[in-house]
């Protein structure tokens, strides 16, 4: 998203100008989007747009390799095979084969209650719900969630290729939930 806007004086090390190729006569375009801000050029040549696109896509992959090495590899949570012929060699059969991390994915597993229902409750529709069980009576009791970030609201695409790499999706579960810090601890 292309900002032009006033905004406040920021100033950039002569090494990271250096670096970057820009210049005291280079007007900046800010970009913006969730969980980042990138400055570039506003006038760029082919060959300095696709210096820039290295540059953006070995930062994309470092941080997925940040990411998948905070969660680790799915082994099965503890339970049932790694060995098998179809684990073997197979990263995504890891998470397949894991009843927790397969159940993250599934999309039977979420509760889902009717919006007027919610209404009435005073939970939001877009709430994430929690349930639990009263043996006794029968009972299940869904409540609005303390936490209300989860695996679920991971794009997509990012979540396509850790599960294909048999990153373990209970973890990074674990990790969005607890809001941990990975990056710059």
């Amino acid at each position: 998203m292309k900002n032009n806007q006033t905004m406040p004086q920021i100033s950039f090390s002569a090494d990271a100008c250096k670096l970057s190729g820009f210049t005291a006569k280079d007007a900046l375009e800010l970009y913006a989007a969730k969980g980042v801000l990138v400055f570039l050029k506003e006038q760029m040549t082919a060959l300095e747009v696709a210096n820039a696109i290295e540059s953006l896509s070995a930062i994309a992959s470092n941080l997925t390799v940040l990411l998948a090495s905070a969660c680790g590899i799915c082994n099965n949570c503890g339970e049932g095979c790694t060995d098998c012929d179809e684990c073997q060699n197979n990263p995504a059969a890891w998470v397949q084969n894991c009843s927790l991390c397969h159940d993250l994915l599934d999309e039977n597993q979420r509760i889902h209650i009717p919006d007027y229902l919610l209404e009435e409750a005073g939970i939001p529709a877009d709430a994430k719900l929690e349930a639990c069980t009263h043996e006794d009576s029968g009972e299940i009791m869904v409540t609005e969630a303390d936490i209300q970030q989860d695996i679920n609201d991971m794009p997509p695409g990012i979540l396509s290729v850790l599960a294909a790499s048999g990153v373990c999706l209970a973890e990074l579960d674990e990790l969005i939930m607890l809001e941990r810090i990975i990056h710059g601890k």
